[in-house]
């Protein structure tokens, strides 16, 4: 019951109030998110990245595994959401958004604390590594799917070729092989600018369920979102680890991270490139909520794997 509590009060709660203060501040001073997402996605992410990257430790087994099971594990819930937005007939930007709560969870600005917590220093270096990798494909992959409501798919992958981050992937990655790091003036400024990152999209968060219209909570697609990310991600996590046979620390680590509600970071996306706003942060929203008693369970379940 304890670790329950610690995990509601150290990891749960000051999300909950960076979320309330963004909303809060939208209805004192009204926020301009775009270009608060433009800071997010071309000066925070990649930021992250290019120190993350260098920094994150695990044999190259190791790697190799999260690599397989992010790449498996992606397929798996990327076809769970097209697939359930064609059974229920939403268009295009209702399909991008169902597909990007499904594929991506909140990894980064919950996942790392939760883990931290749960699994000490060791099961949060495993989950940086894991973590850059979602960051990656959330400026790949997740920008075609947002971007495909308006622009078609040509023009969704011209989007992500402009994007910083794909290239902070390249450069840190490089430092990270030759096992090289940044002189120490520069590796503080992207400390600086990264760890930033989380505050910034969580506030956007905040300023966008605040503008929401709750009274379309009964949708079917919204519910549809729901239980993908909260019953589907979980079981898709478990069998992709189960087929990769992955044990241990990691396998724990991987199944939380990959358990946690819709990313924040989808609402970013939808802001920037298009897409369904109000199911996007509907559905961030209430699987946050309810990872609030979940996460938890997911925890115990993880360490015993």
């Amino acid at each position: 019951m304890s670790g329950y509590l610690n995990t509601m009060a150290e990891v749960s709660l000051p999300i909950l109030l960076a979320v309330l203060g963004g909303a809060w501040l939208d209805r004192r001073r009204r926020v301009d998110t775009r270009s608060l997402a433009e800071v997010s996605l071309y000066l925070l992410a990649p930021s992250l990245v290019l120190f993350a990257l260098p920094e994150g430790s695990g044999g190259g087994w190791e790697i190799g595994a999260i690599a397989a099971f992010t790449f498996l594990n992606t397929g798996l819930m990327w076809l769970v959401g097209e697939g359930a937005g064609l059974w229920l007939g939403l268009g295009r930007a209702g399909r991008s958004a169902l597909s990007m709560t499904s594929v991506f969870g909140n990894s980064n600005n919950y996942g790392l604390p939760v883990v931290l917590l749960a699994y000490g220093t060791a099961g949060f270096s495993r989950a940086a590594v894991y973590v850059v990798g979602q960051i990656l494909l959330m400026y790949t992959l997740g920008i075609y799917l947002a971007s495909r409501a308006t622009a078609g798919g040509k023009g969704a992958w011209q989007a992500v070729f402009r994007m910083p981050v794909l290239y902070a992937a390249l450069v840190g990655g490089a430092v990270a092989f030759l096992g090289l790091g940044w002189p120490k003036g520069l590796n503080e400024a992207l400390h600086l600018l990264g760890n930033a990152y989380p505050a910034v999209v969580l506030l956007i968060l905040g300023v966008q369920l605040g503008r929401a219209n709750w009274r379309g909570i009964g949708g079917k697609e919204l519910w549809a979102a729901i239980l993908i990310r909260l019953l589907g991600a979980p079981a898709v996590a478990f069998f992709c680890l189960w087929i990769l046979h992955i044990q241990g620390l990691l396998a724990s680590v991987l199944f939380v991270e990959a358990s946690m509600p819709a990313a924040v970071n989808t609402a970013v996306l939808v802001e920037q490139f298009g897409g369904d706003r109000e199911l996007v942060a509907k559905t961030v929203a209430v699987t946050t909520a309810a990872s609030f008693v979940l996460l938890p369970l997911f925890v115990v379940i993880g360490r015993t794997l």
